[in-house]
């Protein structure tokens, strides 16, 4: 709801500064445009994110124990049965997407092809206690929000890449805080961690997907985030739907929080 009333607000400024300076007709023109803007983001955020994602939906026969277990805890909690996509990312990360009727579930590559079908049915069922719990729906909107703020800044580097760093430095440092600033009011971190305390209800599932997030362990971008989403901007070899990816992986995650919940077990 908030992450809709924000969108919401910023249209109907948008609609009043058109009103005020801009003659009527052309006033009409872009007001209709950001209207019909408005509810395509609205009704279909899934279907954008999955865009920037580079995401492919997943066949069944390729991933029988996938779908078996997606659709076991979809049941479940009596949730729509859920459609699998895949992405190649640089961080392993699944999330579940919502829109009206629709529920999807995008998980990395790597992840889907190599996790064991117990590591599966805990992670399945983290993303069905997500929609269960009504955090999807918002975390969609805020990913996708994500997105829209860098897609112009990762379109202007990939212009810039060939003749000057200096681009690059710039949106590195003013554009990710304002991204990171946008997504962590529509969906604190807080939400993860409220979330976390009603998975840990769960034992066996919680325990699982420990081990998962233990067997694909990897570089955590919270140990060294300008360094690590500068240098991956920078490459010349990843292209602006890679760089996207990474963007809108480096937003607060769950498993990153059990990460550091792990961590610190151990330190204890």
């Amino acid at each position: 709801m908030l992450a809709r009333l924000i969108l919401l607000t910023f249209f109907i400024v948008a609609g009043a500064i058109f009103w005020a300076f801009l003659p009527i007709g052309l006033a009409f023109f872009l007001g209709s445009i950001t209207a019909f803007i408005w509810v395509l983001l609205n009704f279909y955020p899934d279907k954008f994110l999955l865009h920037y994602f580079q995401a492919r939906e997943t066949i069944e026969t390729d991933h029988p124990a996938a779908y078996r277990v997606a659709r076991a805890q979809a049941y479940k909690f009596k949730i729509p049965a859920p459609r699998i996509y895949s992405y190649s990312g640089f961080f392993h990360r699944a999330y579940a997407l919502a829109a009206q009727n629709r529920m999807t579930f995008l998980v990395e590559r790597k992840i889907l092809e190599h996790a064991q079908e117990t590591e599966l049915e805990a992670l399945f069922f983290a993303l069905s206690l997500q929609a269960h719990e009504g955090v999807v729906r918002r975390y969609t909107i805020s990913l996708l929000l994500l997105a829209l703020i860098w897609a112009p800044a990762l379109k202007l580097l990939s212009l810039g890449r060939h003749s000057t760093r200096a681009l690059s430095w710039a949106l590195q440092f003013l554009v990710a805080p304002l991204a990171s600033l946008i997504f962590r009011v529509v969906h604190p971190t807080v939400v993860w961690k409220i979330f976390l305390k009603k998975l840990s209800m769960f034992p066996w599932e919680n325990a699982r997907l420990m081990e998962l997030n233990a067997r694909f362990e990897q570089p955590r971008l919270e140990n060294s985030t300008s360094r690590l989403m500068h240098f991956r901007f920078c490459a010349a070899n990843h292209t602006p739907a890679q760089q996207m990816i990474l963007a809108i992986e480096g937003a607060s995650h769950p498993l990153d929080l059990l990460h550091e919940l792990k961590m610190g077990e151990a330190h204890a």
